[in-house]
């Protein structure tokens, strides 16, 4: 009797471990050359490749050209569906893209605040938003005062950072530059004072801004991140409450 009770023991082990096997990531087959093959596309990696519970999709997450894009596979890797998945309530590419923005923030927060060039800050506010912004980018330029507007009735602190696009605006990064130099403020840039000499070490700081903004994602101005790494393209009112709330 003992004897057959190892025996059907062992027929029980090897049945779990079999059935283990068959339930593993069937996304782990997705592999980055086959699918740069199948898609005639390429890109620097793969972020993330997630089993869509009850599905049989995988969600890919790659990184190409200073962005993150978010695509859906089958297990074989040769079909795709491109376009976000609405599931249980949840808009599926949003809420992977918001998760990575958000933890790329808290991991490179203490480097972001250092490229901070200078910041305004209304009385009594107790939040703050990092905005992002070219000294030749005309959407930037248009939106200044009017972000000082809504800075003023939310109390919210903005936290300016220069990220000169050089291919659109090739003037741009000496004028970061020397903004940074000549100890530029918030009201020196409502105004467009730039004005100063170059000098080494703002030519660091603003070429640590573009390495650190390219290491996050941002590929556009003006943008903005809240305290809580949440992040949007372009200026509104309504936009950049939805990031503070």
């Amino acid at each position: 009797m003992r004897k057959a009770g190892f025996f059907l023991m062992f027929l029980f082990l090897i049945f779990t471990l079999s059935s283990c096997n068959l339930s593993t990531n069937p996304c782990s087959n997705i592999k980055e050359k086959n699918l740069k093959d199948a898609l005639k596309i390429d890109f620097d990696r793969i972020i993330e490749k997630n089993e869509i519970k009850g599905t049989n999709l995988c969600q890919i997450v790659i990184q190409r050209g200073g962005g993150l894009n978010i695509f859906y596979a089958y297990p074989d890797g040769k079909t795709f569906i491109f376009g976000d998945i609405y599931k249980d309530g949840v808009f599926l590419s949003k809420a992977t893209l918001e998760r990575i923005q958000e933890k790329s923030f808290k991991n490179f927060q203490s480097e972001i605040e250092k490229i901070v060039a200078f910041s305004y800050k209304p009385e009594g506010a107790n939040k703050y938003v990092y905005m992002i912004t070219d000294p030749d980018c005309p959407f930037c330029e248009r939106a200044k005062n009017s972000i000082k507007q809504w800075a003023d009735s939310r109390k919210v602190e903005v936290k300016v950072i220069f990220f000169p696009l050089e291919r659109l605006h090739p003037q741009a990064k000496d004028k970061a530059v020397r903004a940074v130099c000549s100890g530029m403020q918030f009201n020196d840039y409502l105004n467009s004072k730039w004005t100063g000499q170059q000098c080494s070490q703002g030519v660091k700081k603003i070429e640590e801004s573009i390495a650190l903004m390219n290491k996050i994602n941002i590929n556009g101005t003006p943008s903005f991140i809240s305290f809580n790494g949440k992040r949007i393209i372009g200026f509104s009112p309504e936009g950049l409450d939805s990031i503070i709330n």
